[in-house]
């Protein structure tokens, strides 16, 4: 190897260690500077100058020594990257002499980043994600359509023909909620259950880990067979892989276990008689499409399917509707009028989650825009305050270019500091989160801080860094050497930076004031929908849920029988004041519905009367503290052999009978018999702020035995104490019964509102937040303020103005930036008002006192962040102040 080569080998080596250790080449660059300086002095020594002279004539000649430290680094290798690191370095310890400017500015942005990455983590779940099966964006759900109901149960005498006439369906499944009993006497347990149609599986995609499906022919032939779920499989039977042909007592019954799922198979959900979306089912077993359990005429299947490639939902309907044209003409009876409907299942799923999901997000973004306005004023500040630094530097020959390259790299520090802090705020917040929000929130499973949220974070602290860093880093490099270095930065730089920051300020209470418009409009329909009451009284009552199986309880006089003595014994329990049971609970969600007519009514109707319908036992009214308007409630004696009664709810009695008094002692026809109205209850909504109560009856439950109720008890005392004396008199009755769902009445409104009372304190917490960003803005401007002005103060209170007139001066000229940022804030409000008024009950989005509560709340916060910097101002002392300038 030639001394050439050599040579290139020891230069590549020296680039390459001096990258590496680039401070070992600044120390020889300083060096090589430095002796050429002394050089230079020495020779002008020799000519006769003074060595302090020599020296300055040397350093003249010589020119800008940073302009010559970065024509080296510009000349030797790898010089970017290696200036960078410099830059960074040189941001350390910026940053380590000013700890009070890093450690706000950082926990600023890491509360911005923190709030939306949790909430982002919600919006990806619930919005963003697929669904958790194979090519979800193929999977729908179908409804059976009439005029009285635009959105309906599928009638399951319909689904083969539905399944077998649609070729633009690959595949279509029903299924339906029928909870079994595990009926052991040392501890019976209620399990979640669904009777599915054997396509259920693989219109899903779900695999089976043991076993096999369910066959056509278990659908007609009464089969008693399951498929457990994987956790319930788990839990029942600790992972054993032979469980498929055991056998196990569900109802009282004996069911073979044909197979087990794969874990984390999740049901579809749907908005009747059904679990939610998720890991909710315990066992399948197979629906009953016998002719006498599947009429054509009841509606109560859920019905899920899957679209052939390269089909569309408008083809799907369309063949479904083709199929229902057929059937209306074979079997007008049960038929004619029904039209299909098909949606796609992730809009079913998510429903107004998304909405919700989006108004958080909606609230939170703001946040974080005031958190970028709030550090780019400290930057702003912390520029100002360095004026002469940078003077010094531009003196020296540094160029804007990098001034503005290691400005903004400290900034760049505080955001990625930020946004890693913000990273471990969002993990935690999203778990609050999760815990906050009730159960039954749609894809609630699905949020976690996977990669993609990973993701949008540091795009999110990217985004911070260029809000927040940019525009002070190029204020801050625009700088006049000799005006600065004369007399601390010039007045006119002065005056941009504090216009760049009131500026900044105006948009911090812009944001905020809308925020706090919104969270004061959804605070107002809170309190307005907690003043409607609940239409009944929840306090003090406890209620559980309780089955009969009908091979134990096949008889309706058999079930009659067992609730009245249950409900009886119930009643003689210590400081119990009424108990009673009925088919649901009130805000349960129950939609079971029928059509009846009015005897003796010749009115005519577009459609024929209709109404929610219900099952109770006596009692059930009074221990509810449902109020009844008129007529009487239910007695034991309403029993089968007795006349045929009903109660109907005002709503029913004003839409179809004029009115509470006139409904009583008419009679509807339904079902193939006449009842007679005996009284009228008062309205309760299917849920808290309902527009409308729908028509409803009630039938006592000794004319109408059902097998799943809600039993409901009312105590003087605390009603959770009861529970155990109720388990006790109903293992006397039956010990292979369990009582499930336990739980007081006042839950039940609580988890009705859950969702609502969550929204309303995300959002004012946000508000809160996003003012008392703003408010640490305003003090900050304010003060940069009076600092600059501390001349024009001095000489007013020299001149004899008194101490309110400079409080005066502050306190203005903080509430004008308020004023606009708040005109700005309300014009923002009311354009999106609409926005928001679906989130609304009883409140317009234009409420004049929400308006006038956060125009008050802003411009008193802004008149207390000015109050602080107004009191220095009156303790300036002006002849030091004069002195010193």
């Amino acid at each position: 190897m030639g001394n050439g080569s050599l040579f290139r080998l020891r230069e590549m080596a020296s680039r390459l260690f001096g990258f590496l250790r680039p401070g070992r080449l600044e120390r020889d660059m300083d060096d090589e500077i430095a002796s050429h300086l002394e050089m230079a002095a020495a020779e002008y020594e020799q000519r006769g100058l003074d060595p302090a002279a020599a020296r300055r004539a040397a350093r003249r000649d010589f020119g800008a020594v940073e302009g010559v430290r970065e024509t080296y680094r510009e000349q030797r290798g790898l010089p970017r990257l290696e200036s960078w690191l410099q830059d960074l370095r040189l941001a350390v310890r910026a940053l380590g002499r000013s700890p009070g400017f890093a450690l706000v500015a950082v926990l600023t942005v890491a509360l911005g980043i923190g709030v939306n990455g949790a909430v982002f983590s919600l919006v990806d779940a619930v919005l963003l994600q697929p669904l958790p099966y194979p090519q979800p964006e193929r999977l729908v759900r179908v409804f059976e359509s009439s005029p009285s109901q635009p959105r309906f149960p599928v009638s399951p005498g319909n689904f083969r023909d539905y399944r077998d006439g649609t070729p633009s369906l690959e595949s279509l499944a029903i299924y339906t909620r029928q909870d079994l009993l595990l009926t052991e006497r040392e501890r019976p347990e209620r399990l979640a259950a669904l009777r599915v149609s054997p396509s259920y599986f693989p219109v899903l995609g779900g695999e089976l880990r043991y076993g096999r499906n369910f066959t056509e022919g278990e659908m007609t032939d009464g089969s008693r067979v399951v498929i457990l779920s994987h956790a319930f499989y788990q839990r029942r039977f600790g992972g054993d892989p032979s469980v498929v042909g055991r056998t196990l007592r569900l109802d009282s019954e004996a069911f073979t276990v044909v197979g087990v799922m794969e874990r984390g198979f999740q049901h579809a959900g749907g908005d009747y008689r059904t679990t939610g979306h998720g890991e909710t089912v315990d066992v399948w077993w197979p629906v009953d499409l016998r002719a006498e359990q599947a009429p054509r005429h009841w509606h109560f299947m859920n019905a899920v399917g899957r679209l052939a490639p390269g089909a569309s939902r408008a083809d799907a309907e369309a063949d479904l509707n083709r199929v229902a044209d057929d059937l209306a003409v074979r079997f007008p009876d049960s038929n004619e009028g029904w039209r299909l409907v098909v949606t796609p299942l992730k809009d079913e799923i998510v429903g107004s989650g998304g909405r919700h999901a989006l108004l958080l997000l909606a609230a939170v973004v703001p946040l974080l825009l005031i958190a970028c306005a709030n550090v780019a004023s400290l930057c702003l500040a912390r520029a100002a305050a360095r004026r002469s630094e940078v003077a010094v530097r531009t003196a020296l020959g540094a160029g804007r270019g990098r001034i503005v390259r290691h400005m903004l790299t400290e900034n760049v520090l505080v955001a990625l500091l930020g946004g890693a802090v913000g990273t471990a705020l969002a993990w935690g917040g999203m778990e609050l989160l999760k815990m906050a929000l009730p159960a039954d929130f749609p894809r609630l499973q699905a949020v976690s801080m996977h990669g993609g949220v990973v993701l949008f974070l540091l795009a999110l602290t990217a985004l911070t860094a260029l809000l927040a860093g940019l525009a002070p880093a190029l204020q801050g490099s625009r700088c006049e050497p000799a005006a600065a270095l004369h007399d601390g930065g010039g007045a006119g730089s002065d005056r941009r930076t504090l216009r760049l920051r009131g500026a900044l300020v105006v948009v911090e209470v812009t944001l905020a004031a809308a925020l706090l418009v919104g969270g004061g409009l959804l605070l107002r329909s809170f309190q307005t929908l907690l003043d409607a009451g609940a239409g009944f009284e929840p306090r003090g009552v406890l209620t559980f849920s309780l089955s009969l199986p009908g091979s134990t309880y096949g008889e309706q006089q058999q079930r009659a029988d067992f609730v009245a003595d249950y409900v009886g014994r119930l009643r003689t329990l210590p400081g119990v004041t009424a108990v009673g049971a009925a088919t649901d609970l009130p805000w349960s969600g129950w939609d079971e519905n029928s059509g009846f007519g009015i005897v003796g009514d010749t009115t005519e109707r577009e459609r024929g009367p209709s109404g929610r319908f219900h099952v109770a036992t006596p009692g059930y009214f009074e221990a509810a503290g449902w109020p009844l308007l008129a007529g009487r409630a239910f007695t034991a004696a309403d029993r089968a052999e007795a006349p045929l009664v009903l109660l109907v709810n005002e709503s029913l009695a004003r839409t179809y009978l004029a009115d509470p008094q006139a409904a009583l002692g008419r009679r509807l026809d339904l079902w193939g018999g006449e009842r007679e109205i005996v009284g009228v209850v008062a309205n309760v909504a299917d849920r808290p702020g309902d527009a409308h109560t729908p028509p409803a009856l009630y039938f006592p439950q000794g004319q109408m035995p059902f097998s799943n109720l809600s039993v409901t008890v009312r105590a003087d005392g605390e009603p959770l104490l009861l529970a155990p004396a109720a388990r006790r008199e109903l293992a006397a009755l039956d010990p292979e019964l369990p009582l499930a769902d336990v739980r007081t009445l006042d839950d039940v409104v609580a988890a009705a509102y859950a969702e609502r009372r969550l929204l309303m304190l995300l959002t004012n917490l946000f508000a809160v937040l996003a003012v008392l960003l703003f408010a640490v803005g305003a003090y900050g401007v304010l003060a940069y303020s009076v600092q600059q002005r501390r001349r024009e103060l001095a000489i007013r209170m020299a001149l004899g103005a008194p101490g309110r007139a400079v409080v005066g001066l502050v306190v203005g000229q903080g509430l004008r930036l308020a004023a606009v940022g708040l005109a700005l804030g309300i014009a923002l409000a009311l354009l999106f008002g609409e926005a928001v008024s679906g989130f609304l009950y009883g409140v317009s989005p234009r409420d004049p006192a929400t308006l006038a509560a956060a125009a008050l709340l802003t411009l008193a916060v802004a008149a207390a962040a000015s109050l602080a910097p107004a009191w220095r101002a009156t303790r300036t002392d002006p002849v030091r102040s004069l002195r010193a300038d």
